[in-house]
């Protein structure tokens, strides 16, 4: 009987065995900085950072900028030590093991993993907390909002921001659909950012097709150097969205009505102050569908006397005309989006739509006056906005330029009674980067960008008719020469920046200071060499430089022939 006993006994040890080891293998590892304690109540804290699984047994560290390697706090689960190249590490320890640039090998268990570590320079470390600890809900639409909390550290790994936000969901069009998403996040309280000017609104923009990571931070500075008002400010930032690495991004304004950003009257808050409800639950007239000469707009009961001004308007495809609150579509077919006031009045929408229907009606017209108002394009519309803006997007030759995220905004006529073209946005699909054969000319350095219409698709679009006065291109010409090529020859390495060029900075050094987050961004997003990915402009970020350096010099070239005497 006591045999039989002991048998039992050593058949139930036996059988504990592989659950006792698989007990003791490492399910997840945290590490941060090792000045800051485990909290008492066994959360994590703000700056933790998890490694991410690739396979069976390797795993990679993504380390924020900054902060000191050699003093990491670590936590893990499932274990209560590892063994690290001989080194023995306590679970909640502070220790030196994990070096940047070096692969360590831990072990615990009978498990053996290689972490891969690295660690960024130069940049921002942004941390996103969401309420549920994930992100699939707001993956699913960009209606989906979730609360949560946001951490920033300057690229010296000191902290810059720490507070709860009111939601966080995710954006973009083109840019929803990858698995790097871009996020728009709204405070709780206006609060600054890394030297950025006080906002209650910040995005995180991925930028997941531009394997140069730089075209729309480039973009930015380029029509900030030439003197194109509004220009958001940007810094590169690695982002942790749940203590996951999720990549190098810009963290950066969004273009809207408000003191910091485009500082025009706040229409919209004017006529929320004068209404009981909410404007979004008034009555929408007109119509939602996509047809020319028609517009949507609200019953909004009470308006302020003053209607001239301030508003933000965005021309968009007509594909997306239906997906916004309001708007009005031309006599010629240009989708053109409010979005702000965002639920427009009746007597905004009656004074803000005329003005837009003159100026195309004056670009149509052969001599480029609006038979209807008497006025010339250049008495409604600001023009060295204009130019400025033809020229950032056929410089850079974006798809988008003449279609999309092409925004204008209006002062009160006490300030200006013109269109104001402007800020600048969205460069991910610029400087030679769509994938598009639909597009594939627009694709080259040389050749016509934004100067001509491609086909009957884009008959209603306004720079290609812009540009066949006379008068419009010796403008084009003068603001070429004296404002955007200086800026180009600092770009491109042939010129040193200047008072007037600003903070520009030429692509070498943009490659220098985005070096190290490039490895990281690229070991964690693996699409230079993946079939799936549609982008093929060089094999690594370097080569990506390089292709944009060889664009920029052909189309300057090309530029040159076309605008200098």
């Amino acid at each position: 009987m006591r045999k039989h006993v002991c048998f039992i006994a050593l058949i139930c040890l036996l059988l504990s065995l592989p659950l006792f080891a698989q007990a003791r293998e490492i399910n997840r590892l945290y590490v941060w900085d090792g000045s800051a304690e485990t909290p008492a109540d066994g959360s994590l804290p703000e700056g933790a950072v998890q490694w991410y699984k690739r396979g069976d047994a390797t795993r990679y560290l993504y380390l924020p900028a900054g902060i000191d390697a050699r003093n990491l706090r670590v936590h893990f689960t499932g274990a209560d030590s590892f063994e690290a190249d001989g080194v023995t590490v306590e679970n909640d320890s502070v220790t030196g093991v994990f070096v940047p640039g070096e692969t360590v090998t831990i072990s615990n268990g009978g498990s053996i993993y290689q972490v891969h570590v690295m660690q960024s320079s130069n940049t921002a470390s942004v941390y996103i907390r969401t309420q549920s600890g994930k992100i699939d809900y707001i993956s699913e639409s960009k209606r989906n909002h979730e609360p949560g909390s946001l951490y920033v550290l300057d690229q010296n790994g000191r902290p810059a921001f720490g507070n709860d936000f009111e939601y966080i969901r995710v954006r973009g069009n083109y840019s929803f659909y990858p698995y790097k998403k871009s996020f728009h996040i709204k405070l709780n309280e206006s609060a600054p950012m890394l030297g950025m000017p006080s906002a209650k609104t910040w995005l995180l923009i991925a930028s997941y097709r531009d394997n140069a990571m730089i075209r729309n931070a480039m973009t930015f500075d380029l029509a900030a150097a030439a003197g194109m008002a509004n220009t958001s400010e940007y810094r590169f930032a690695e982002v942790y969205v749940n203590t996951v690495y999720y990549g190098t991004y810009i963290f950066c304004e969004k273009i809207q009505i408000q003191k910091n950003r485009i500082a025009v009257y706040d229409l919209e808050k004017a006529t929320e102050k004068l209404n009981e409800k909410d404007l979004s639950r008034y009555k929408r007239l007109g119509t939602n569908e996509y047809r020319r000469n028609t517009a949507k707009y609200y019953d909004i009961p009470n308006v302020p006397e003053e209607v001239s001004g301030g508003y933000l308007l965005q021309l968009e495809l007509k594909d997306r005309y239906t997906s916004s609150a309001s708007g009005f579509v031309t006599n010629h077919g240009q989708a053109v989006l409010v979005k702000s006031p965002e639920y427009i009045s009746k007597a905004q929408m009656q004074y803000i739509r005329p003005l837009v229907q003159s100026f195309e009606n004056a670009v149509w017209a052969e001599d480029g006056i609006d038979p209807d108002t008497g006025k010339h394009y250049s008495d409604i519309a600001d023009m060295s906005s204009l130019v400025g803006k033809y020229l950032v997007e056929e410089i850079t030759k974006n798809v988008d330029g003449n279609k999309s995220s092409f925004y204008l905004y209006k002062y009160t006529d006490d300030v200006s009674d013109k269109l104001y073209f402007g800020p600048v946005w969205d460069y991910d699909i610029a400087y030679g980067n769509y994938t598009a054969s639909y597009y594939r000319e627009r694709n080259l350095p040389s050749g016509e960008g934004l100067m001509t219409a491609v086909d009957d698709y884009e008959r209603f679009y306004w720079f290609p008719k812009l540009y066949a006065h006379a008068d419009f291109q010796e403008a084009v010409k003068e603001a070429y020469r004296n404002r955007f090529r200086p800026c180009l020859e600092v770009i491109l390495g042939l010129a040193e920046p200047s008072e007037d060029t600003g903070g520009l900075m030429s692509l070498s050094a943009y490659e220098e200071m985005l070096s190290s987050a490039a490895d990281m961004n690229f070991d964690r997003w693996r699409t230079f060499n993946d079939p799936k990915f549609p982008v093929r402009t060089g094999e690594d970020f370097h080569e990506n430089i390089e292709f944009i350096r060889t664009f920029l010099t052909d189309r300057m070239a090309y530029l040159d022939s076309l605008w200098l005497e």
